[in-house]
């Protein structure tokens, strides 16, 4: 079950790091415990393997069974090992829910940022009946979303809006050009500063005024091009603002 065959003579020490972890969980099934714990269990093993023995881990799981807690800081290691995630945040759970619920509906920043939407845009918004109106601002075009991925409790009705903030995921926007108005998308003027192929696509970091974004696109452009990133409402998690410290 454990893909161990042929090793039952060798010493653990001599033994890779994946097929250690297999050995370390058929020690903690031996004895049919009703909850397996596994903590960190893939942390020290390379990117391959840890890949591999991740989908291997899984499989046991669901032959046997069996209740497993999971703890790890690796987002992406949670949505494919759980049916449900709790995120911790100082030691209080900040949200429960199942891996697609968690990723498309955040309930705070902090599980944004955790989910991947590490992208932050402070804005000026206000709901409109079934909208989010967003306020043009120096570096944005205005907009009234009709659909916005997530919006937060906080963000009220008042003409004059309330302080906000956005996050958003490199892979869900698009760069576009920079004085183009797109039709449910808000769009943030600024300027590549970096580039990187990554396979497949580049990532781009672009300056925003004070701050910088990550977006992914199939594109090759050169450092210093005058471009906009293009979000669609799908793409946008929003919360107000935090006061500041």
């Amino acid at each position: 079950m454990l893909r161990l065959e042929g090793l039952g003579e060798r010493k653990v020490t001599a033994l890779s790091g994946g097929q250690r972890q297999r050995v370390a969980l058929g020690r903690a099934l031996a004895i049919n415990p009703q909850i397996l714990l596994l903590d960190e269990p893939l942390s020290n093993l390379d990117a391959r393997i840890r890949e591999e023995v991740r989908h291997e881990i899984k499989t046991v799981q669901q032959n046997l069974g069996i209740t497993t807690v999971h703890v790890t800081h690796d987002r992406q290691e949670a949505m494919v090992m759980a049916d449900r995630i709790a995120i911790l945040d100082a030691g209080r759970v900040a949200q429960i829910g199942t891996p697609e619920e968690i990723y498309n509906r955040p309930n705070s920043p902090f599980v944004a940022d955790f989910m991947g939407a590490t992208n932050v845009v402070p804005l000026t918004m206000r709901r409109a009946e079934e909208q989010i109106v967003i306020a043009e601002g120096r570096y944005n075009c205005g907009i009234a979303i009709d659909q916005p991925g997530f919006v937060a409790d906080g963000i009220g009705q008042t003409s004059a809006g309330t302080s906000a903030v956005a996050h958003f995921r490199s892979e869900q926007a698009r760069l576009c050009p920079p004085d183009q108005p797109l039709d449910g998308c808000l769009v943030l003027r600024g300027r590549i500063t970096q580039a990187s192929y990554l396979g497949g696509f580049y990532r781009y970091a672009v300056g925003v005024g004070p701050h910088q974004y990550l977006v992914d696109d199939q594109r090759r452009l050169s450092i210093g091009d005058a471009i906009g990133i293009a979000l669609p409402g799908s793409a946008l998690h929003l919360y107000p603002a935090q006061p500041a410290q």
